[in-house]
């Protein structure tokens, strides 16, 4: 599967513009979203906007970011922001009719997303989903 790089939701970047979303502080809050979902619409501004969130009949839960770091990019005047991979299994059920992966943060912003595929998908019990990061991070700054 070929991920799109993360898009950001137009709020999103006022909000880390003007100190409301603190990237380095803040908790970063992880869904998965069905291909029927909103994700991609970039005027969404809260969390809970995203719509169509995969069922947890497979054990599925939010998940928050681990490890957060910003590092040196590619070069000196880059600034990567980076964390551990996410990972879910499917357990009890599958998690069904996957395609995106929504960013949100603690206060209820909406941050960004990613379309994991270019058509859902499903993983069935006992499987497991992982969202490996670029080597590069998750974005960077340039």
């Amino acid at each position: 599967m070929a991920a799109t790089a993360f898009n950001f939701y137009n709020k999103a970047k006022k909000y880390i513009g003007n100190g409301t979303i603190q990237l380095g502080t803040t908790t970063i809050r992880a869904k998965l979203c069905q291909s029927t979902s909103n994700a991609s619409t970039f005027t969404l501004s809260t969390f809970a906007s995203i719509s169509n969130e995969i069922g947890t009949s497979g054990g599925y839960a939010h998940q928050s970011l681990g490890s957060v770091t910003w590092t040196t990019g590619a070069s000196a005047k880059q600034m990567a922001f980076d964390a551990a991979d996410l990972v879910w299994t499917a357990t009890g059920g599958p998690l069904t009719n996957v395609k995106f992966l929504a960013f949100g943060v603690t206060g209820g912003k909406a941050l960004c997303w990613s379309r994991l595929s270019t058509s859902q998908f499903t993983v069935t019990i006992g499987n497991t989903l992982t969202i490996q990061f670029a080597a590069a991070g998750i974005f960077t700054l340039t």
